[in-house]
């Protein structure tokens, strides 16, 4: 498999902040990135190209918008992916975006994902965080961190597993999700934690008002493009989120 990362011009990324968020539960680390991107009104910088690219584009803006999409805001880059990369390719999806954020000396990475709200234990508990031991030895910011025996899954796993290894600073932001539905309050939550974590001002007003009608338009595309059946077995996974 080979996957590149293609971005335009000869950018300096050192000390800058990597932002990203995949589908998981809620979607919530995709709603929480791209909501990120449009209010910064970020600058696309470039795109991911993988021998596996799901197989669907769409326009924003009237441009063609790519499944993977780097955007740059100030000194915070943000991936943004449109769909979740297919299982088989998890790992060199995870460990190429660790070794380019490493070797272009970032200052550090947050991920965005999502935790069952099932697993509350308090009902006004909002998020729980899992950090990197260089993030957590660099950081005194007070906030709960994951409870022992709970697992992180997919890409975020393994991009932290990686990040752990490499002795860099990096913090995935998990707030309290639905999990059987979209959830962009999920997302807010993460935003404003973004807020905390970086230098960033984001008003999540606009994503708390019009969380129902991103959930219907989230569950809509998601409906499409489960009825595309794409084989498992060609295309990596039987399920494409948008």
């Amino acid at each position: 498999m080979t996957i590149k990362l293609e971005i335009e011009g000869n950018k300096n990324f050192k000390d800058n902040t990597f932002i990203t968020g995949f589908h998981g539960i809620g979607t919530t680390g995709f709603i929480a990135v791209k909501y990120v991107v449009n209010e910064l009104q970020a600058e696309k910088i470039g795109t991911i190209i993988s021998d596996f690219l799901p197989p669907f584009v769409t326009t924003k803006d009237g441009k063609l918008s790519l499944p993977f999409e780097f955007f740059q805001f100030e000194d915070n880059i943000m991936l943004v992916p449109q769909f979740q990369p297919y299982r088989h390719e998890h790992k060199e999806f995870a460990e190429k975006l660790v070794d380019w954020t490493i070797q272009s000396k970032f200052q550090q990475s947050i991920l965005i994902g999502g935790l069952d709200s099932r697993l509350k234990k308090e009902e006004d508990e909002k998020i729980r965080v899992v950090a990197t031991s260089a993030y957590l030895e660099s950081n005194d910011l007070e906030l709960p961190l994951l409870e022992d025996g709970l697992f992180v899954t997919g890409p975020i796993a393994l991009m932290l597993a990686y990040y752990e290894v490499s002795n860099f600073p990096a913090i995935a932001l998990l707030p309290y999700a639905e999990s059987s539905r979209a959830d962009p309050l999920a997302a807010s939550i993460a935003v404003e934690l973004v807020n905390k974590v970086t230098k960033l001002k984001i008003d999540t007003n606009k994503l708390v008002q019009d969380a129902e009608l991103i959930e219907r338009n989230l569950q809509e595309v998601i409906t499409q493009t489960k009825s595309q059946d794409i084989d498992e077995k060609e295309q990596g996974a039987k399920r494409l989120f948008i």
